[in-house]
């Protein structure tokens, strides 16, 4: 299964757990994570200009191989014409919420590993937003992308999916090595 998974992409709503999945996946694999948010902003929520960003995904998406994790819907049609797999966590937006409350309150104030340096945690109503809207708006503009996406596309919809799905992926690859 693992062998024509090289180039991955890890979407989903915020809250959906996809730096705690890619980082399991990563290890799993032995393939390079990169963190949207940790490559996007610059130390204190400095955002790069469009021109830097686009050099940086370049960098990334050229390489062979990668997962990446994160949104960025924006940058979703330069990394899918590199990427050979998606896995989409759709998972319902309440869990997001809690997920997204619970993080907030275990790293306020702290920088999470997942994050730029200088990048602390803290209560944006934005980001709350974000999720309570992604099923309705954000998932809506990324389907019609997904939909001429050729390479393989995982969708997980539960947590025990999500766990199901690693443990399927670390039993096929012990077996192929």
């Amino acid at each position: 299964m693992i062998d024509n998974m090289q180039r991955i992409l890890v979407i989903g709503s915020p809250g959906a757990g996809k730096s705690t999945f890619a980082r399991q996946l990563s290890q799993i694999c032995s393939i390079s994570l990169f963190h949207l948010d940790k490559e996007y902003w610059q130390e204190g929520w400095i955002a790069p200009s469009a021109e830097e960003w686009q050099q940086k995904l370049s960098t990334l998406t050229n390489q062979s191989s990668w997962i990446i994790d994160g949104n960025y819907g924006s940058s979703l049609p330069q990394r899918l014409e590199k990427a050979d797999t998606v896995i989409h966590l759709y998972i319902p937006t309440y869990i997001c919420l809690f997920q997204a409350i619970i993080r907030i309150a275990k790293w306020h104030g702290k920088q999470r590993p997942d994050m730029a340096l200088g990048c602390y945690e803290k209560i944006n109503f934005d980001f709350l937003r974000q999720i309570i809207k992604y099923r309705k708006y954000q998932f809506k503009k990324d389907k019609l992308l997904l939909d001429d996406f050729d390479g393989n596309y995982i969708q997980l919809t539960s947590r025990t999916a999500m766990k199901v799905f690693l443990q399927k992926i670390a039993h096929s690859d012990k077996h192929n090595h």
